[in-house]
């Protein structure tokens, strides 16, 4: 019943309870396109960044069959927000999305990223929560940490989209490491997305970071498309390369 610790015999005790976990989220998102010789500075060597690159902040429900009543008993611990960075990536004659920074708001959600080799972080994290009886033309998400800015996104739905950018990236990319546990390893993750919404129109973007987050890598050149959804994601695969 348990993925992680602390230990006990029900499991219960547990940061992490067994999977698979199911996310539903709200998201608002830009398509990209930055400069690649500074995207290959926060990825291995073995791989060949396009340019292209999807920076969302989600607000996120996740749940797991094997512990439902958290949703109910304590659903501070699996409700929290997210942002992340993902680069269109060539790797062993493949194309795929590799996520270099994530960071999210809530502690079962870092150590659950951890054990799939998600690079997450703590950080604070503000969304725009859409709401039936309200109309909003823009929608926006900002994240801080360490006292520095990390990213600031914009976006205004306009008009409904044929297909989400990071769906066509590839399968999801990630470096696992912990040099002190031995751990040096890629992990290709097979994502399965249903959309209940999925708009386009504009975006605006800017990038902050700080001496612990070298996002200055993602100095964006050009904003292809701006996008806001609500989805479903359930993990198909997680396997070793």
């Amino acid at each position: 019943m348990a993925w992680t610790g602390p230990y006990s015999k029900s499991g219960k005790s547990a940061l992490v309870a067994e999977g698979p976990w199911s996310y539903a989220m709200d998201a608002i998102a830009a398509h990209v396109i930055c400069d690649r010789n500074l995207l290959e500075s926060v990825m291995p060597d073995e791989f060949i960044p396009s340019g292209d690159a999807y920076i969302y902040f989600a607000e996120i429900v996740s749940s797991s069959p094997h512990f439902p009543e958290l949703n109910y008993e304590a659903p501070g611990l699996v409700q929290y927000k997210e942002l992340a960075f993902f680069v269109k990536v060539e790797f062993k004659g493949k194309n795929y999305a590799y996520c270099p920074f994530m960071y999210v708001d809530n502690d079962v959600s870092l150590v659950r990223g951890y054990v799939a080799g998600f690079p997450k972080k703590l950080a604070v994290i503000n969304i725009t929560r859409k709401h039936p009886m309200l109309e909003m033309e823009r929608l926006g998400g900002t994240a801080m940490r360490g006292g520095y800015k990390l990213a600031k996104l914009i976006v205004k739905p306009e008009r409904e989209a044929k297909s989400n950018p990071l769906d066509g990236f590839g399968k999801w990319l990630l470096y696992r490491i912990s040099k002190p546990m031995g751990v040096d390893e890629f992990v290709e993750i097979v994502p399965e997305v249903k959309y209940s919404v999925l708009e386009e129109g504009m975006a605006e973007i800017e990038i902050g970071g700080g001496i612990n987050d070298e996002l200055d890598a993602f100095r964006v050149k050009e904003v292809v498309s701006g996008i806001y959804f609500s989805a479903l994601l359930r993990v198909a695969e997680i396997r070793k390369l």
